[in-house]
């Protein structure tokens, strides 16, 4: 995924959880007036998610855990090798 592909993605996941938290929650919590909020959101925000994804770095729900992409794909592969026949799957119950 390019960078600007990256900022387009971070900056959708941004907008609706925005939307989900509300701004003048957002506002609240950090101390400011919700018309300031706003205002980041309209002038600056999809700027601050170009930043971010030219720094190599993505926005993520902090519910998330995010794992090194070479760790992904030898978990990737353990789990298709572990998974690929019900023999292999049966092993993995246990039984009193």
């Amino acid at each position: 995924m390019t960078p600007a592909e990256r900022a387009r993605k971070s900056h959708a996941v941004a907008l609706q959880r925005i939307a989900a938290v509300g701004q003048n929650t957002i506002a609240g919590e950090i101390g400011v007036s919700p018309p300031t909020v706003s205002r980041f959101v309209s002038e600056d925000l999809e700027r601050a998610c170009q930043v971010l994804a030219s720094a190599g770095l993505k926005v993520v729900p902090v519910d998330r855990i995010c794992v090194d992409q070479a760790m992904y794909q030898a978990m990737v592969t353990i789990a298709t090798g572990a998974l690929s026949s019900p023999e292999a799957i049966q092993k993995l119950v246990w039984e009193d």
